[in-house]
């Protein structure tokens, strides 16, 4: 054997060992025979672009941020250290940032629990 016949014994062996067998249940009816025996085809996915991607990303946030504001009321923190840090409510999943310089926030009502539990937050009067 030379020139490719390993390779082509070799992938008809394998199709024998890898190929389904279906069960025949003498029905007499064809057609529910063949409606059995169907294999339903991989649906197709659409591409979109890289630019289409990212504006409906940039959509479904300012969705999510507009639905966030307006359903739910806000709470002013203080964070009480001074090295930066962003935090993400639980909650909402929103990202807050806080500083020594922005030491003060508004946050989402649902998140300001889990904040104030730390020492790092107080609830600014």
């Amino acid at each position: 054997m030379c020139c490719g016949q390993k390779r082509t014994v070799l992938r008809n062996s394998q199709t024998q060992w890898t190929t389904p067998s279906v069960q025949q249940y003498g029905s007499g009816n064809s057609e529910a025979e063949a409606a059995r025996s169907h294999t339903p085809t991989a649906p197709t996915t659409q591409k979109t672009s890289p630019q289409r991607a990212a504006n409906l990303q940039t959509r479904s946030i300012q969705a999510q941020v507009a639905t966030a504001t307006s359903t739910y009321s806000s709470i002013s923190v203080r964070y009480m250290e001074k090295s930066p840090i962003r935090v993400r409510g639980m909650a909402s999943g929103m990202s807050y940032e806080f500083s020594g310089s922005r030491p003060v926030q508004q946050v989402d009502a649902r998140d300001a629990t889990s904040l104030l539990n730390t020492r790092f937050f107080r609830r600014d009067s």
